[in-house]
């Protein structure tokens, strides 16, 4: 099935931080109004909570923070605010959303295979609403001495904002996590440009991840060209770092033993069940083809209603719908993509 893919045409943002920000409403105008409405209806929504004394000064820890450690994604942020006519205030406060209030999902898997690198897939789960938003880009960056990063993301954020690869072949993707475990820090979504702009490898990428202070909230999937896979759960007080030479597997809800406790479950049991199911089915799945994989037999998993715990989620009962479904091959640097639920949409692959 996947040898004869049509050929994706990726968004290709190419210049400084803020220039590739910039070309966003440079390229997509007639998304402007969306990005906008998609920015500020939260922000509107949630303004009681973002007025009050605590989000403001945690904001204003949080921009200090970043434009310190990772001042390009801050530059590009610029960039994106000035593109769709946004208040910087306004996009930090929707970046931060995750923290201040709770939502989404994501389910994520990494498989080592000796001969083929890693491979790394994602089913992104998010509001139905987000999908027209979604696009797949190619950001490239004179000063990156030729490097470049092919990623899955949306409109009105920064580079990566679900997942990527770049072209030394270390690839990561998200979940997220909604947990108690809060503070100063990096936000995942600046965090994760910072990492595909400086790290070629797992281990460069868990280095400079321990040597961080963190927001809190989410996992991150990493993998390169060697094979090496490794997911890390983000909390702010404490990291978990899982490894393994065959298969990890990644949803909604931290598993270690010390983030645990922070797992936020008040009137999200149903919410934290799902996660759970999603986790033991497609670790069964899993285990089934590892010795004999291939990306069509992990598509198909991908695509799976399968009663308790299938991972390719519809807008019905659950509060997000799978909008994309995402495989990454580290060692020939391809991505293969489906632009809305994988069971029913047309898969692609993109390249660099």
């Amino acid at each position: 099935m996947l040898t004869s893919l049509k050929r994706g045409i990726p968004l290709v943002l190419k210049g400084s931080p803020f220039a590739r920000g910039l070309l966003q409403a440079e390229l997509c105008p007639e998304m402007v109004g969306l990005v906008r409405k998609n920015v500020l209806g939260p922000i509107n929504e949630y303004q009681g909570l973002l007025q009050s004394d605590k989000a403001k000064h945690y904001l204003g820890e949080q921009i200090n923070i970043t434009k310190k450690l990772f001042p390009e994604v801050f530059e590009e942020v610029k960039g994106i605010a000035k593109g769709f006519d946004l208040q910087m205030i306004d996009l930090f406060s929707f970046y931060h959303l995750r923290i201040l209030r709770d939502m989404d999902g994501c389910t994520s898997w990494a498989v080592s295979l000796s001969e083929d690198g890693a491979i790394v897939g994602k089913n992104r789960d998010l509001a139905a609403g987000n999908k027209i938003l979604q696009r797949v880009f190619v950001h490239h960056d004179p000063d990156w001495q030729g490097n470049k990063i092919l990623s899955v993301g949306s409109l009105g954020a920064p580079c990566a904002y679900s997942s990527g690869i770049n072209s030394k072949g270390f690839c990561l993707v998200d979940t997220n996590i909604l947990t108690s475990d809060h503070g100063f820090g990096a936000c995942r979504y600046f965090l994760m440009p910072f990492l595909l702009t400086t790290c070629n490898s797992v281990n460069q990428a868990l280095k400079k991840i321990s040597d961080l202070p963190h927001a809190g909230g989410g996992s991150l999937t990493l993998a390169d060209n060697s094979g090496k896979i490794a997911v890390v759960e983000l909390g702010h007080n404490h990291l978990n770092v899982k490894k393994s030479t065959q298969w990890l597997v990644q949803t909604n809800h931290f598993t270690s033993t010390k983030l645990c406790p922070y797992n936020l479950k008040a009137a999200r049991q149903s919410s934290i069940k799902n996660s759970e199911n999603r986790l033991c089915f497609i670790k069964k799945k899993l285990s089934v083809i590892y010795r004999d994989f291939t990306l069509n037999k992990v598509i198909e998993i991908m695509k799976s209603h399968d009663e308790g715990g299938g991972i390719c989620r519809h807008h019905d009962k659950d509060t997000s719908s799978t909008i994309s479904g995402a495989v990454y091959t580290c060692k020939n640097r391809k991505l293969y993509f489906s632009d809305g639920n994988p069971c029913d949409s047309l898969w692609y692959k993109f390249s660099f």
